[in-house]
């Protein structure tokens, strides 16, 4: 094979190569993205059954709490190492003070304070997003507050389910199974991934161009291969 016809059959294969592999790696990208969950909130500790809130009434408690961590939206993300960040909104910013979230144990005593980072704010609904790193979409938290119309500490919990599933809120030995209280279902549930939606956007895009502009390339090359192919043997 002569030099020129061997470069461009090199040139060619490499090409068809390369955007195949970032063809296959936009589908992988394009597969995936942050799993959709909804909160859970609950007035009644969900491992221990017990209520912790001073005011001590289920049938006022559960709506506060619902009114202090939203059901959504609610987004987890887990990184490159492993690592899981949920998402949740939460409420009564303006109305209260000294916010904390722990971690509980498998049988609902506090383990660990969770440290937090505001990474949205709505001023006209007075909540915010708060991202927390967890060991898992399965941990349960205690959630407190200082409010100030109140004037007392103000407790509940959380914990996260699949956006979609439905779960009920945990009741007190007092109360009846009919008190419990239903979460509403939404849509299925995404796949998890270490990139974001936004991020997954851009990704897809640089991917496609990319795939495209070698696929032009291997195109060119191949003209070139059957031009010289034809060339010699008119020869």
């Amino acid at each position: 094979m002569k030099p020129a016809l061997h470069k461009a059959a090199i040139t060619l294969g490499a090409c068809l190569l390369l955007a195949g592999v970032l063809l296959a790696g936009a589908a992988v990208a394009g597969a995936a993205g942050e799993q959709a969950l909804q909160a859970v909130p609950s007035y009644v500790n969900p491992l221990s059954g017990k209520i912790e809130d001073t005011g001590n009434n289920p049938g006022l408690g559960q709506g506060m709490t619902e009114n202090l961590v939203k059901k959504t939206p609610v987004t987890m993300l887990v990184d490159d190492q492993g690592s899981t960040f949920i998402t949740f909104r939460v409420g009564l910013v303006k109305e209260s003070k000294d916010f904390a979230i722990e971690l509980l144990d498998g049988s609902g005593k506090v383990k660990e304070a969770v440290p937090y980072s505001i990474v949205a704010t709505q001023p006209d609904s007075d909540t915010q997003d708060l991202r927390i790193k967890v060991p898992g979409k399965d941990a349960v938290l205690r959630v407190s507050l200082v409010s100030i119309p109140m004037g007392r500490e103000v407790v509940g919990f959380v914990k996260f389910a699949p956006e979609g599933e439905t779960v009920t809120v945990p009741t007190t030995k007092e109360e009846t199974d009919n008190a419990a209280i239903s979460i509403y279902q939404n849509s299925n549930n995404d796949k998890v991934t270490g990139v974001s939606q936004q991020n997954r956007g851009k990704l897809l895009t640089f991917l496609g161009i990319a795939a495209g502009i070698l696929l032009l390339i291997g195109a060119a090359a191949a003209i070139v291969y059957v031009r010289k192919k034809k060339s010699r043997g008119n020869a």
